[in-house]
């Protein structure tokens, strides 16, 4: 909600400032990205953090620490903790002590998570399969390949 009222005044400000000829790809991928996020969570029933955060500790395969996790979020770790007491609550993930130094804690999926993470896994191949019918294989593929390009010029960017 928060972000549609930035995007709108963004929009508004904008207006002010256009020659006529910009093609808005920054503010559609945003728009885009938040339009989907939304329908994410409709669709899956739950927030596309949770789902990200899940598949970081299925693909590991092993405990991560938060730390690990917020790294690979590209999220900080205040975050991470969040959400992780969310799935802890839910039984989704545990936490459990590093046996070496018992002030670091591991996160990991519980049996139940990762039953769950894989039902949502699959209803994403689902949707996208949805998705690529309405746009039609070459969009899809066109797409793709444009926005990996978009984050690749985006992170190039980061690290100068």
């Amino acid at each position: 909600m928060v972000n549609d009222i930035r995007v709108n005044t963004i929009d508004k400000l904008a207006e002010a400032h256009h020659r006529g000829d910009e093609p808005h790809l920054l503010r559609e991928v945003l728009r885009t990205q938040q339009a989907m996020a939304r329908g994410f969570s409709r669709e899956m029933g739950r927030p596309s953090s949770h789902f990200a955060l899940m598949g970081v500790l299925a693909h590991a395969g092993r405990g991560l620490g938060v730390t690990e996790i917020a790294e690979a979020l590209d999220v900080d770790a205040a975050a991470v903790t969040r959400i992780v007491n969310v799935l802890e609550t839910e039984r989704l993930i545990r936490r459990r002590a590093d046996p070496r130094d018992g002030r670091r804690r591991y996160v990991s999926l519980t049996e139940k998570g990762l039953t769950l993470f894989s039902d949502i896994h699959d209803r994403t191949h689902d949707l996208e399969r949805r998705l690529a019918a309405e746009l039609g294989a070459e969009v899809m593929h066109a797409a793709v390949a444009t926005l990996a390009r978009l984050r690749a010029f985006v992170e190039d960017k980061e690290r100068k």
